[in-house]
Order: C-alpha cells, then sequence, then structure tokens
C-alpha cells in the first residue's frame, strides 16, 4: 500500500487501523518488503519504521520456497534492477505459513513476466486485492 495512494493526512483512521492489525499480529511481510520500501525515503518508509514489528526475516523454509519460486518464475523479479524487489519473499512467506497475500498487482498474460497474482494462483496461495483486504478486516470509513 503507497502513502501516495491512501495519505495518512486524508485517511489516518486507515493507518491507525494498520497499526492495529499489527499490533495484533495480523498483518505480518517479509523483512525484505522493509528494505523494498525503505529505499525511497518516504512516508511508507517512516511508516515501515515506526511498524518494524510486522517485518519477520527469513527462514530456512521461506528461503528455499524463493528458490522454487524464482525457478520456476524467473521473470518475477528483474534482475537489471538495483532495488531490491520483494515478491518472491513475500509469496513465499504465504505459501510456508498457509497465509493469504494483499496485493494492488492485476493479474497479467505474460508468461515472461508474470505479476504476484500469477504465481500465487500458479502455486495455491490464496491472494486478494487491497479493498477486498479491506473488506475482510472490516476496516471502513465514513
Amino acid at each position: 500500500m503507497h502513502t501516495n495512494h491512501y495519505p495518512p493526512d486524508i485517511f489516518p483512521g486507515l493507518w491507525k487501523d494498520l497499526e492495529s492489525l499489527v499490533d495484533q499480529g495480523l498483518l505480518i511481510a517479509p523483512d525484505e518488503v522493509f528494505r523494498e520500501i525503505c529505499v525511497k525515503d518516504d512516508g511508507l518508509a517512516k511508516w515501515g519504521k515506526s511498524n518494524k514489528k510486522m517485518f519477520i526475516p527469513l527462514d530456512v523454509d521461506q528461503s528455499q520456497e524463493v528458490s522454487r519460486i524464482l525457478e520456476k518464475f524467473p521473470g518475477l523479479v528483474d534482475q537489471n534492477k538495483t532495488i531490491p524487489e520483494a515478491d518472491p519473499f513475500l509469496i513465499a512467506l504465504a505459501k510456508c505459513r498457509a497465509w493469504t497475500v494483499v496485493t494492488s498487482e492485476r493479474p497479467n498474460n505474460s508468461p515472461v513476466k508474470p505479476k504476484i497474482p500469477n504465481v500465487c494462483k500458479s502455486l495455491n496461495v490464496r491472494w486478494i486485492r487491497l479493498l477486498e483486504f479491506f473488506r475482510e478486516a472490516e476496516l471502513k470509513y465514513k
């Protein structure tokens, strides 16, 4: 989720609710997501730093799953990018823990550059879009 799509000054309740989900251990991401968002020193990086407990370290099972994902879907990451890409780590964590991936991406039809939903579907990992997450978490705003 990006602070430019849901700026905290306009959606303060949303960000407070997300912090509550972090505090409850219900909003979790791999450390690689933290590294990726910290490349840009913006509002999302600042929020991530103040909610660091939501980011969990890579373990052996996840690492092995990342290797399998990248072997099957090498186009999921751009090998020429200098910015770290967390997508395979996010999917691996969800697969290893039987969790749901929340993404703003939409599936595509490219076998060369698949999106998160394509990889999740192929690996039987549940994924939902951001608005579905808001509904499932019963986050509503007036």
